[in-house]
């Protein structure tokens, strides 16, 4: 499958090291794949952290030999519950990347940190009602159940990067419309949330990337994608875009 890892790691490591010699200086940090934990971005192969942990090794060495100040961040792990040969917790599936030594290939924790229909304040345990979804991961507070894993691990001398946080608008998809919001609370949600780990978590918390910034040729009904971003196709900011750009930094 094109999304997934290489027949031969060193491959993949051989196409990172030659990137990052190429943009030495010019790229600070690299992010190493992304929800690996999710079989459709694994090559449609059940997901495998040990297997994850060797394309994040060889990446990982490379770059450093590459661009020994150039940041590594492991790869956004999907919030979920799931168990199945479609997908893995993202719990589990970072304790079985540090059970296979992941820790010694990585500087950064990459987090994925959808806020689905909660308030970005609400208590992952409160998100396991029915009225939130009825699990942790619901909330986007369950990026602190991903860091309480790393401090367990030995490993809370690291920053967190949240690679994906947003609420979506969607009025067309049903896997995300029944937790899609208006405008007005997209807005005042993403403000909320950088409000909340600017006061809660730092130092530990690093890079927050809301997305998106839409491409030209997404469309609503194609693309769900359409419905989380901030910019329109055009370039006409939604209310979120301008919320963010006029927040206290």
């Amino acid at each position: 499958q094109d999304n997934g890892p290489p027949a031969d790691m060193q491959d993949f490591g051989n196409f990172c090291g030659a990137v990052a010699e190429r943009y030495q200086g010019r790229i600070a940090a690299y992010q190493v794949w992304n929800e690996p934990n999710l079989s459709r971005e694994w090559g449609d192969r059940s997901p495998n952290p040990p297997e994850y942990v060797e394309l994040l090794k060889v990446c990982y060495e490379a770059i450093e030999k590459a661009d020994p100040a150039a940041i590594v961040i492991s790869a956004g792990l999907a919030p979920t519950g799931t168990v199945s040969d479609l997908a893995m917790p993202d719990t589990v599936f970072l304790q079985q990347m540090y059970d296979a030594g992941a820790a010694d290939y990585f500087d950064v924790l990459g987090v994925n940190a959808p806020g689905y229909k909660a308030p970005p304040e609400l208590a992952p345990e409160d998100a396991e009602s029915d009225e939130y979804g009825g699990g942790r991961w619901f909330a986007f507070r369950h990026v602190e159940d991903m860091r309480e894993i790393m401090v367990a691990n030995g490993d809370g001398n690291k920053q967190v990067a949240i690679l994906e946080m947003g609420w979506t608008l969607d009025q067309v998809n049903p896997e995300y419309s029944w937790f899609a919001v208006d405008e007005a609370t997209q807005a005042d949600y993403l403000v909320r949330a950088y409000q909340y780990a600017a006061e809660n978590w730092q130092p530990w918390i690093g890079l927050m990337t809301t997305i998106y910034i839409a491409d030209h040729d997404w469309t609503p009904e194609e693309h769900e994608q359409w419905w989380w971003s901030i910019v329109l196709p055009d370039g006409t900011p939604r209310e979120a875009y301008h919320a963010l750009s006029e927040m206290p930094k």
